[in-house]
């Protein structure tokens, strides 16, 4: 469950309360982030079989001042973002040299729950990795070449909140990714930030061992 709620004490134990009372049980709560007295939080809640989401949803739509983005099924032993960051960057480094792109485009779209992403290099017409249906390359480097003149909290408030990208630094490549479904948050973006110093590391030394 994504949720906004007042960033308030007490307003996340009277979610947790109501998702109780929907005999569900938050095995897992992650702050995406924080702004003008509101929280963005993503919990992960276990229900019985015989529970759907329709009473989920109810009870805590009953929370004074909260409101829900999103309500998904995952996968029963899907890790919180943080540890799905470090199996990210895992499996990055243990993969292959010359696969450690296209690795990293799988092992994001998982972390992120996105459906595409991409990586793409200035001035060539085709992705240097890609997992998902990736949009137009021409709109998407046209795109990434606007948007890298802003920093990063403008670019975050001021471009469109279903992509997420991060420069892969001394390489003159970019890794994208988008989904339809609910905006990248803050935490989100961080995580891609991170996971890219890493994919940037991964090719430059792949490439000075090919030399």
């Amino acid at each position: 469950m994504r949720l906004w709620l007042p960033d308030l004490p007490g307003t996340l134990g009277r979610v947790a309360a109501a998702i109780g009372r929907a005999n569900g049980d938050v095995i897992g709560i992650e702050i995406l982030e924080r702004g003008a007295g509101m929280a963005i939080d993503e919990l992960t809640v276990v229900l019985p079989t015989e529970v759907g989401h329709d009473a989920l949803i109810s009870e805590v739509s009953q929370v004074e001042g909260v409101a829900i983005e999103d309500v998904h099924e995952v996968a029963t032993d899907r890790s919180n973002q943080g540890v799905l960051a470090l199996e990210v960057a895992a499996r990055i480094i243990e993969s292959d040299a010359h696969e450690r792109p296209r690795e990293a485009c799988v092992a994001i779209r998982e972390m992120l729950e996105s459906d595409w992403c991409v990586v793409i290099e200035d001035g060539r017409d085709t992705p240097l990795a890609s997992s998902g249906d990736v949009p137009d390359l021409a709109w998407l480097s046209a795109f990434i070449e606007g948007a890298s003149h802003l920093s990063a909290d403008v670019a975050h408030e001021n471009t469109p909140s279903d992509i997420v990208w991060a420069p892969l630094r001394d390489t003159g490549a970019t890794l994208v990714s988008g989904r339809v479904k609910g905006a990248f948050r803050l935490r989100e973006r961080q995580h891609l930030s991170l996971i890219a110093r890493i994919v940037a590391d991964a090719l430059t030394k792949g490439r000075i061992a090919d030399q």
